[in-house]
């Protein structure tokens, strides 16, 4: 049900609206310029069919011997000069009204997008595991789309549009009240007629970024995964369900294209019916001696370039519909808000000792999967503590509560008598250097992403964080060495050399407390064994955090915490918890060295 609700929605313009003045709003004096030049350019565009008015007159007159040839002749002369002097000020005015434009509406797209990516960025952790990341792609960039289609089709059709037809009902009052009467009535049903057009497609248009959403979604899970489609030989399998979501999204966008088809086709009926009214009244009033041939000449030929200017505005509503309801998918973010906030005041956390405590702490990811409760654990400053246990127990959650990226629901977590809760944030994450259990690089090379960990670090610290890691070995095989580019998600790389890259990040971000999560689990014995003893010297003088399955790894730690359900089973030393037996007995017979069952 909730489902069907988000496709049945409407367009919340008002707040789509508000959103884009915010950013707009930024660029008045643009804004303001744009408008009075769309006003000048759309008051000298009827001033060419005047002037045909005006030599169709003096031309009647002429053959009439009203008037005499050398006043004639001087009349279209000053009619000359005065098109060509207009016509250079409309084009002068249109070249500057289309710099201020572009301008205005080029830093608009980009204020958009920055804030956006910004928020999305600092929204917290649960955000980010409930999103998929190509639907946040998607909608970025169809925002960033639809602003810029918006701020064109405002200023390039509606306002032109709705300049003209307010200084066109003048002049047509001016000659006839009726025929501005005609022009203003027909206006209106027209308006009228697409106002509704636009609330009907605006269902389907939703319907349809759905759709899209779901397939660009599933597009980027699919070629995030495609070593497991390969693996398995699934390749026609994810192509059929590709070209599901493809038929469906193709559905969608085919009923929006045939609703605006009908919809057009209604359009061009009341367009006929509109000329066809204007055609006979000018006519009907030349032939009763109200108004000149010249007029009737004006009126038909400012009627026609109406048309064209109204089938546009039709247009530019369809794009605009279009537009804000793309803008709110994207909007719709600015209203989640991030459930990890800043306490008012916060200071910068300082890390000297890193001795960390967790006290009475409850915590739970939603009501049915509690993981805490009244724990209690005291981490001396530099020791090495490991923490143990079948997997779901709760090693990776105090991870994560550590690193608050989830918000305790009772009790708390302290870092030198420092409570998480009370210091930044970002400045706690950037104290402590972790090498976590999965890889992930940035597409970029070898060199950058190990500098990620320090941006001002030294080509020296670099270079000297990769032979820490034992890296140096295995880069000076690649031609590029540590320019080699990685690929997405450092797919070029083995397993081990991807830790290798993240254990060398760690050492060169050199914190006080150091996490190590499953830090060696995916290199060769003989690798880790060399990459343990550098990690051993790595940990002294610092609070060293280890998870690990691999009883071998955690040997040497200075507390071994066994965990069981979200409690503490057993803590001590390894030689402690072998003689003491239990849990951790237990786990040590069924590895023998090995890897927890």
């Amino acid at each position: 049900m909730a489902e069907k609700n988000k496709y049945n929605r409407k367009v919340n313009y008002k707040h789509v609206l508000s959103e884009y003045w915010k950013f707009l709003g930024k660029h008045k004096p643009q804004l303001f310029i744009t408008i009075l030049l769309v006003i000048l350019y759309q008051a000298l565009a009827l001033v060419d069919k005047f002037i045909f008015k005006v030599i169709i007159d003096r031309g009647t007159e002429y053959s009439s011997g009203i008037i005499v040839l050398d006043v004639f002749m001087k009349a279209i002369l000053i009619l000359l000069i005065i098109y060509v002097s207009l016509e250079a000020v409309r084009i002068v005015a249109d070249i500057i009204r289309l710099h201020f434009q572009g301008k205005m509406v080029a830093q608009t797209v980009t204020d958009i997008k920055e804030y956006y990516f910004n928020h999305i960025l600092d929204l917290d952790h649960d955000f980010h595991t409930t999103h998929k990341t190509g639907s946040l792609i998607s909608r970025l960039n169809r925002c960033s789309h639809a602003v810029d289609s918006f701020s064109m089709s405002l200023t390039h059709e509606v306002a032109p549009f709705l300049v003209q037809i307010i200084i066109l009902s003048g002049v047509f009052a001016y000659f006839s009240w009726v025929q501005a009467l005609v022009l203003f009535g027909f206006s209106t049903i027209y308006l009228v007629n697409t106002f509704f057009v636009t609330r009907g497609y605006q269902k389907h248009r939703i319907t349809f970024n759905r759709a899209s959403d779901s397939e660009k979604a599933n597009l980027a899970d699919i070629f995030t995964n495609i070593d497991s489609v390969r693996y398995f030989g699934k390749n026609k399998n994810v192509k059929n369900i590709f070209k599901g979501f493809l038929d469906k999204t193709y559905k969608e966008d085919l009923k929006g294209w045939y609703y605006w088809k009908w919809a057009d086709i209604s359009g061009k009926i009341l367009v006929a019916i509109g000329f066809l009214a204007l055609l006979v009244l000018p006519i009907k009033e030349f032939i009763a001696g109200e108004i000149t041939l010249g007029t009737v000449t004006f009126v038909y030929t400012a009627y026609l370039g109406y048309l064209g200017a109204i089938r546009n505005f039709s247009h530019s509503i369809r794009n605009l519909t279009r537009s804000l309801t793309d803008m709110e998918d994207l909007f719709e973010y600015g209203k989640r808000k991030n459930k990890i906030k800043d306490r008012e005041k916060a200071k910068d956390i300082e890390i000297n000792k890193g001795r960390i405590e967790f006290t009475n702490v409850d915590f739970a990811y939603n009501k049915d999967r509690k993981i805490f409760e009244k724990f209690n654990l005291k981490i001396p400053a530099n020791k090495t503590v490991a923490f143990v246990g079948h997997s779901g127990c709760g090693k990776t959650s105090l991870i994560k509560l550590l690193y608050r990226l989830y918000d305790l629901d009772n009790g708390k977590i302290t870092v030198d008598g420092q409570d998480v809760k009370n210091v930044k944030q970002e400045s706690l994450r950037s104290e402590m250097s972790i090498v976590p259990q999965e890889c992930i690089l940035f597409d970029d090379t070898i060199y950058n992403n190990i500098k990620f960990a320090n941006p001002n670090a030294t080509r020296e610290q670099i270079l000297g964080a990769i032979k820490f890691a034992q890296l140096d070995k295995i880069i000076s095989r690649f031609p590029d060495k540590e320019n080699t580019i990685v690929g997405e998600r450092g797919v070029k790389l083995s397993g081990g050399e991807k830790q290798r890259v993240s254990i060398a990040r760690a050492i060169l971000a050199d914190k006080k407390v150091l996490v190590l999560d499953e830090a060696t689990s995916a290199l060769d014995s003989e690798t880790e064994w060399q990459i343990q003893q550098d990690l051993e010297k790595l940990m002294k003088g610092r609070t060293s955090i280890i998870i690990a399955h691999r009883l071998s790894t955690i040997m040497k730690a200075d507390i071994i915490v066994v965990m069981k359900e979200g409690k503490i089973e057993q803590k001590g030393t390894h030689r402690e918890l072998i003689t003491e037996g239990g849990e951790y007995g237990k786990l040590w017979e069924f590895q023998k060295g090995g890897y927890v069952e």
